[in-house]
């Protein structure tokens, strides 16, 4: 199937698309483990164990603190990440991987290899070297673009649309 309609799309949809069908296709690749989502996190916190704080995971992961939380929530409940006090820091969580986590490390590793191998395949090879390099200067060129001028810009064409309906 070609997306001709592509190019009418927003930047933002089109990521959208390519997030939900890579994370689809590692999911897939995943189904016969424990392991259900969050796997960029687990395989962060497996790492880094008892070295990596709530924070220091979230910057890595370029994510807030509330989704930061909700994947932590569900990862201790799942019973492969614990949370301990920071010795040097009790305001500060340090994440542990489990016993339960450890012997699925690296197969996280090898599915999350594989997934950028095929999505990659896809391009020309004289961009496929590239690529990565580009994605990560547009997200480094991006990272300081302020959130909430983008939500207070949003909500202010949100608000002026209302005041014309009414």
């Amino acid at each position: 199937m070609e997306v001709s309609h592509i190019d009418n799309l927003p930047l933002g949809r089109v990521f959208g698309f390519l997030t939900k069908q890579y994370i689809g296709m590692l999911a897939k690749r995943m189904e016969n483990t424990p392991v259900e989502r969050y796997y960029h996190a687990l395989l962060l916190i497996g790492h880094n164990s008892g070295n990596i704080s709530q924070q220091q995971l979230a910057d890595q992961l370029l994510t807030d603190k509330v989704s930061m939380v909700r994947m932590l929530d569900c990862l201790t409940k799942d019973g492969f990440v614990e949370r301990t006090v920071n010795p040097e820091d009790r305001r500060q969580h340090l994440l542990v991987l489990t016993e339960k986590a450890k012997p699925w490390i690296s197969e996280i590793e090898k599915a999350v290899e594989e997934t950028d191998n095929v999505f990659l395949s896809f391009l020309d090879p004289e961009i496929r070297t590239c690529f990565p390099l580009e994605l990560r200067k547009l997200c480094t060129s991006v990272m300081d673009i302020p959130v909430e001028t983008i939500e207070l810009f949003y909500n202010r064409i949100k608000d002026s649309d209302h005041d014309q309906n009414n």
